[in-house]
């Protein structure tokens, strides 16, 4: 009796509706717990005081870190032996963020798929192992950030051991594709090992750890930016911990963009850093505003050249040839004084 009641619930929650109904109600709970810790009149309140300077260089900051991005995912791809251009990365790339966004489950990693194979002509399998080489290396640095943040800062505990721990599951999973990815990686898995490829190649590596550090960076402006908007008094240090913190818990598939769950992280690695007070609150929405709405508008924007195949901009089938028309000749008209002349 037992078990058939396991067997049914692990049935249930297999089911769409269940997981997209347990989703919700994770994303609503986490959204209510986050507004009960904060005074919604007054954080449309301090939301209104943000002078446009401070948005704009957010905004900007963060779409130089998707550039950023697109470039690093340009060297992941030469590792494993595919060439591609940065404008055609910067579109598959801004379409992928603007589905995750919408939907939940990280369902936009699928489509970006789709897209770098349709503008690109990699291997699907190849793009699925560039984005695990992304994961490994954004993991490192963020945890890294965590670390020097809490170092910074004077904080033990949690902060300082997730970091340090992350950032040893990051660096141990590189090992582990440089050395034993192509003796692990085998049959339907195969094609993953090129795009696993960069940390193989020496001379790829530090690229590709360079641009992910100047991605993070970027990210970093963006918080200082509106953190000097709403004048917290955030200190560096508090500042690279929020940042660490905050896109760790973005990392994790759950709801669309990460709603709920990165506002009660990012509040509680504030409050963790000794930032208080009624702009607290405005600031942590703002920062995930400034992280989802430019993107996916870029990507809105871009999906009919992201995903040319799927919008039909080029027809696949190839044309048949036009025959030409049938050439019908002229009649001449005869004079009717040579008609009957010649007997």
């Amino acid at each position: 009796m037992e078990t058939r009641s396991v067997t049914s619930i692990t049935s249930l929650l297999h089911r769409r509706p269940t997981r997209i109904a347990l989703a919700a109600a994770a994303t609503g709970g986490a959204l209510a717990l986050f507004l009960a810790q904060t005074h919604p009149g007054r954080l449309w309140a301090s939301l209104a005081t943000l002078p446009t300077t401070s948005v704009l260089a957010a905004i900007a900051a963060t779409m130089a870190g998707v550039m950023l991005g697109a470039v690093r995912w340009r060297s992941l791809l030469a590792a494993g032996g595919v060439d591609a251009g940065v404008p055609r990365l910067f579109a598959a790339l801004t379409i992928g963020s603007a589905v995750n966004n919408l939907v939940p489950a990280r369902g936009g990693d699928a489509v970006r798929v789709e897209s770098a194979h349709q503008l690109t002509g990699a291997p699907r399998s190849a793009v699925v192992g560039t984005m695990i080489s992304e994961r490994i290396l954004d993991g490192f640095v963020l945890a890294l950030l965590v670390v020097v943040g809490a170092l910074l800062e004077g904080i033990g505990g949690a902060f300082l051991w997730i970091g340090i721990v992350v950032a040893g599951a990051t660096v141990l999973g590189a090992l582990v594709a440089a050395r034993f990815g192509p003796r692990v990686l085998r049959g339907r898995l195969a094609g993953l090992e090129s795009g696993l490829a960069v940390f193989r190649v020496p001379r790829a590596v530090a690229p590709a750890l360079a641009a992910s550090a100047g991605i993070w960076l970027a990210e970093i402006v963006m918080y200082g930016a509106l953190a000097r908007g709403f004048h917290l008094g955030v200190s560096f240090g508090g500042i690279l911990l929020l940042v660490g913190a905050g896109n760790l818990a973005l990392a994790i598939p759950g709801a669309a963009a990460g709603l709920g769950s990165f506002e009660l992280v990012t509040l509680a690695g504030a409050h963790g850093v000794g930032a208080h007070g009624p702009a607290l609150a405005a600031f942590v929405l703002a920062v995930h505003a400034v992280i989802v709405l430019p993107t996916t508008v870029t990507g809105a924007l871009l999906a009919r050249i992201a995903l040319p195949k799927t919008f039909r901009l080029r027809d696949p089938r190839p044309r048949r040839p036009l025959l030409p028309a049938p050439v019908v000749p002229a009649r001449v008209a005869v004079p009717a004084r040579v008609v009957g002349v010649t007997r």
